[in-house]
């Protein structure tokens, strides 16, 4: 996440200014802006809130037109459109060089926001700070973002402890399944064979791509709690793929990757291994519901403005 793109309530000013003409301005022009203000690159405003669903900027931006708007300072002519109030003009006569939250609280058209929705909704974010620039407040699809990844990064832990307490052939089965989940093969329920300690030759599964079994993805499962897998572990997987006559792979472990394994496995740009570490490994399961299931869920609603417009 880039330290360029500022908080929320840090653009709350610079935007009160730029409408200081008087003048209806665009969602786009305040935006275009403002990034010019703050020297943001494209790759800044490709940034995403930790949902994806946003750009982070914008929807920092967004956030700041709702408490200026909500607290008097500027009003919508239309819809995407911004221009200042009579409030706001006498803000920006103050000569002061900041708004943030603690400063809205005197107008009453904030009280009456906070009044009509509850006081629960000034997230607690927004009162650490009484001034924008010592401490960032993060928006409210921030803080649900780093909530969701925060409890996702506590159950991918608690998944990884499990399945380092099973015994080897149990992982190798969960690792299929989660291959197969994913979508690899894809013909049969079971498009998978569990090879284990028969003789594999460093091969722990294989995955059929079709109904004959002519494309085949074959697996190394390593459930190791600490040692990382070396160099030397995926040169061993790459002369077993050899000895199967393909260059496709999956190696997959609990731990991680030695930094020469992940050279090893790029050395040879005709061999396709794909490396996935204990952290992954947890990610994929999580998305495809491959040993976890969903608790509860929220949805978040947003305004229909389709819905209300004339015909």
């Amino acid at each position: 996440m880039s330290d360029k793109i500022p908080d929320f309530q840090s653009l709350m000013y610079p935007i009160v200014k730029l409408l200081e003409d008087n003048q209806p301005h665009s969602l786009q022009e305040v935006m275009g802006n403002l990034a010019s203000q703050y020297t943001l690159s494209e790759e800044d405003l490709k940034i995403k809130v930790p949902s994806g669903q946003m750009g982070l900027f914008k929807n920092r931006v967004a956030w700041a037109l709702s408490y200026l708007k909500n607290s008097g300072l500027i009003f919508y002519p239309k819809r995407g459109v911004y221009q200042i109030t009579e409030t706001g003009k006498k803000v920006l006569f103050e000569k002061i060089d900041y708004i943030n939250i603690s400063y809205l609280k005197q107008f009453q058209g904030y009280k009456d926001w906070q009044n009509t929705f509850g006081k629960e909704e000034e997230n607690e974010a927004t009162k650490q700070s009484d001034t924008a620039s010592t401490t960032e407040a993060k928006t409210p699809e921030e803080i649900l973002g780093d909530t969701f990844q925060d409890l996702n990064k506590s159950l991918g832990y608690e998944l990884l402890e499990i399945l380092k307490s099973k015994d080897p052939s149990y992982f190798e089965r969960f690792v299929l399944e989660l291959l197969t989940g994913i979508g690899y093969g894809g013909v049969d329920e079971k498009n998978f064979e569990v090879v284990g300690q028969s003789g594999d030759n460093g091969i722990d599964g294989i995955i059929y791509q079709d109904k004959l079994g002519i494309e085949r993805i074959y697996v190394q499962a390593k459930r190791w709690k600490d040692n990382k897998v070396q160099s030397k572990d995926i040169r061993d997987f790459i002369g077993s793929l050899s000895l199967k006559g393909t260059n496709k792979g999956i190696f997959i472990t609990t731990s991680d990757f030695t930094d020469d394994a992940l050279s090893t496995a790029k050395m040879n740009p005709q061999n396709r291994i794909i490396l996935i570490n204990g952290q992954r490994l947890a990610e994929l399961a999580i998305e495809n519901n491959i040993g976890v299931q969903e608790k509860k869920s929220y949805v978040m609603k947003e305004i229909d403005h389709d819905f209300f417009e004339e015909d």
